[in-house]
């Protein structure tokens, strides 16, 4: 193992231990664990696709006593599945979907065991779109305006939109999925795809699975509006600013840390819109 290869599993061996702390308490084998994940992830079946695209599905198989200790705490499964998407990220690895983890308890498995598989997943559905850099160009300044207030530059061939922290679009609602949907770039246009989303993704009225959008579209993510936008005359101002909290109900707040920079609709507004 050459040194850089050795420096890179030490720098993924440390994120994953110290972004997954609380998981790895209910779990001794930890290390191991952690050590079959950065084997994967460094993989060359991963890294030298073209794109690299690393897993997106991980089922954990862990002893009975075990996994209902980590079931009774089921957000630690995200955490775990947050240090994966970031660890992957750092080392150049695109995800089709966010990383998942799934528990599996298995009976057969001694105290210190588990099993761990990691696959390519995706709903069949997105794969109407493969993941190739020909074909994910985005449409020039396209944008959304988020609850009529303010302006989401989408600039990424792949955009990811829920209520988990490593989403690319983050709103923090509790009606929104945390894997809610996802815009995929395709010939110079965006397709929506609703991620079986509790709360549903609808396109001017009507409910959807996956859509091609078109400048003014308006989606509905269980509550929260986006409005979408291209704009062909001159790009949006940046103007970057604090995380945003908007009442969408008078019971409901909903906070957006957009990870692209905020714009002011108000003073930027798009001719025609």
């Amino acid at each position: 193992m050459n040194n850089r290869i050795a420096r890179l599993r030490r720098y993924l061996e440390r994120l994953l231990l110290d972004r997954a702390a609380g998981l790895w308490k209910y779990l001794p084998q930890h290390n191991e664990i952690v050590q079959t994940l950065v084997d994967t992830l460094t993989s060359d079946t991963y890294l030298q696709t073209k794109p690299p695209l690393g897993p997106t599905q991980y089922v954990l198989g862990l002893p009975a006593a075990q996994a209902d200790a980590v079931r009774q705490n089921n957000r630690l499964l995200d955490v775990l599945a947050i240090a994966i998407h970031q660890a992957g990220r750092d080392i150049g690895l695109r995800f089709a979907i966010l990383p998942r983890v799934l528990l599996d308890s298995r009976a057969d498995l001694p105290p210190d065991g588990f099993r761990l598989e990691a696959t390519l997943w995706e709903p069949e559905y997105l794969q109407a779109v493969p993941i190739d850099p020909d074909i994910n160009t985005p449409p020039p300044s396209a944008y959304v305006v988020i609850n009529g207030a303010q302006v989401f530059a989408l600039e990424q061939p792949i955009i990811h939109i829920g209520r988990r922290q490593d989403n690319d679009l983050l709103l923090d609602d509790p009606r929104i999925s945390r894997l809610h949907a996802q815009l995929r770039a395709t010939h110079g246009r965006y397709m929506l795809f609703d991620l079986n989303s509790t709360g549903g993704t609808f396109v001017n009225n009507q409910r959807i699975r996956a859509t091609v959008l078109y400048p003014g579209d308006t989606i509905l993510l269980a509550g929260v509006t986006l409005v979408y936008g291209q704009r062909s005359t001159r790009p949006l101002q940046s103007t970057p600013k604090q995380p945003l909290a908007v009442d969408t109900t008078p019971n409901v707040a909903t906070t957006m840390r957009l990870r692209h920079p905020l714009h002011n609709f108000k003073q930027d507004k798009p001719s025609g819109e």
